[in-house]
């Protein structure tokens, strides 16, 4: 893998890629926190997700990811708020298109579930700068996907803990 120069939380805002969504996710905040860790259940076209370090999770944890045709890349936690936030900047990757790439993921009481907030930003190179526009609605896609995908599993978990 090539070493990335991670985004700092601070500089998400400013990044000239961003794709931001929200959702409604069943579920409480606790319960889809408890899913985010392995995003290999739920977010469409991983493959893998391996946490690297002694901790699986908080922050300065690290992971590896690899994703059906974007490559492998290594993530470093920059927070980890129980029930309320993860985000992430990556800081090695496999993939020719990335410059720099960092997403963050924020949990808030909706209703009967939990409002998830989520943003994807960086800076793309080579083939990935000319095919931005195309990225931005390919990732749209993927994060609407995965919203569902974490929903299902949320509510899974929860009628099988109620369950037993």
């Amino acid at each position: 893998m090539r070493a990335l120069t991670p985004l700092a939380l601070a500089e998400f805002d400013d990044a000239p890629f961003r794709v931001a969504a929200s959702y409604h996710v069943a579920g409480t905040p606790a319960a889809v926190f408890a899913e985010l860790g392995d995003p290999s259940k739920w977010f469409p076209l991983m493959k893998r997700c391996v946490w690297i370090t002694a901790e699986t999770g908080g922050v300065n944890a690290e992971r590896d990811v690899t994703l059906t045709g974007f490559g492998t890349f290594r993530a470093r936690m920059l927070a980890w708020d129980a029930s309320q936030r993860v985000a992430f900047t990556m800081v090695a990757t496999t993939s020719s298109m990335v410059g720099q790439l960092a997403e963050d993921l924020r949990l808030s009481p909706d209703g009967d579930g939990t409002r998830l907030d989520w943003t994807m930003c960086g800076r793309s190179r080579g083939v990935g700068r000319a095919i931005q526009p195309l990225l931005r609605v390919t990732l749209r896609q993927l994060m609407n996907r995965a919203a569902k995908e974490l929903g299902g599993l949320v509510r899974y978990s929860v009628q099988d803990r109620n369950v037993s």
